[in-house]
């Protein structure tokens, strides 16, 4: 929650951006499964790790400069590795018997 608070504040303070307006209710769109992660449901977990994947092949994809576009991808990739460490925290799955 901490990466969208920063992002939109960024995008807020910069405003001569044209695409902020809607970059900014993006991120806003974020904030629910940050919420879900925090509370330790599975779902948001997963639907962060296919946002920030989401992020990396944005950040490879798209044309522009360069240093925007690295930003974006370590920021993404940063918070795939916090999620990948806190998976600890969340429930295991597990099968029923057949």
């Amino acid at each position: 929650m901490i990466e969208v608070s920063v992002q939109v504040a960024l995008l807020i303070a910069r405003g001569a951006v044209a695409g902020a307006p809607l970059r900014i209710v993006f991120l806003a769109a974020k904030l629910p499964f940050c919420r879900a992660a925090w509370q330790r449901h599975p779902g948001g977990y997963l639907a962060l790790w296919i946002w920030e994947i989401g992020g990396v092949i944005a950040a490879l994809s798209v044309g522009g400069s360069r240093l925007p576009r690295a930003a974006i991808g370590l920021t993404a990739v940063t918070v795939m590795v916090l999620l990948g460490r806190a998976i600890s925290a969340f429930p295991s799955v597990e099968w029923g018997q057949r």
